[in-house]
């Protein structure tokens, strides 16, 4: 496996700088939680964990399946979750990393990303490392894409144009303070709260919060 089939083309780089940064002095069994076709869960197998996976979108993974003979990834390691449902079918304390990229805001509602939010705590081991992104409030998905009237906090009807098409329903968190809350709310600590913005030429603000957490006790 070569180091060149992981750069930024394929895995976003924040992505690389915090397995390097945050998640360096973790080892063992990584979630990639929504792990779509297995892009990032294929990168952490690269960095030497034992990566599981949990998918909602049923054809993701059955490609992220279809090719793990050639990733050398464990198909039995990747759970098809289903609709609405918030639990992740793994014991408690098993993790020692998870790892949810632009994942949470795909969530209907804030009591079921809460409630996701709580699974993660759950399944990681006392110490154990979080990483997660979400939408900014000012993410032109809402500011210029959303069904007016767009809500400052909750669920968001976007209809997109242009060079990006397609309808989607995207939670907005109100600000940095709100999604802070979600995650200490979940008895998580939060080492660091930051964001990247993916912002182009013709994109005004493409905004990202990451939120670093860990378990404690």
């Amino acid at each position: 496996m070569q180091q060149a089939r992981f750069d930024v083309s394929s895995v976003h780089d924040h992505i690389i700088r915090i397995r390097h940064r945050y998640l360096n002095d973790v080892t063992g069994r990584i979630l990639d939680h929504g792990c779509g076709q297995g892009v990032c869960s294929r990168y952490f197998l690269h960095e030497g964990f034992d990566v599981y996976g949990a998918e909602i979108a049923a054809d993701a993974l059955s490609a992220l399946i279809e090719g793990v003979d050639e990733s050398g990834l464990q198909p039995e390691n990747f759970k098809l979750l289903q609709e609405g449902d918030t639990a992740l079918p793994f014991p408690e304390n098993y993790f020692s990393a998870v790892v949810s990229n632009q994942v949470l805001y795909f969530i209907e509602g804030r009591k079921a990303i809460d409630a996701t939010i709580r699974e993660f705590a759950r399944t990681l081991q006392s110490g154990g490392k979080l990483v997660c992104t979400v939408m900014a409030e000012e993410n032109y998905f809402f500011t210029e894409y959303g069904v007016p009237p767009v809500p400052k906090r909750g669920m968001v009807d976007v209809k997109m144009t242009g060079r990006v098409k397609g309808d989607y329903r995207l939670y907005r968190f109100s600000d940095e303070a709100d999604v802070r809350a979600a995650f200490e709310l979940a008895g998580l600590v939060v080492d660091d709260l930051g964001y990247f913005d993916f912002k182009l030429l013709d994109v005004s603000c493409a905004k990202h919060y990451i939120v670093l957490a860990r378990k404690v006790g």
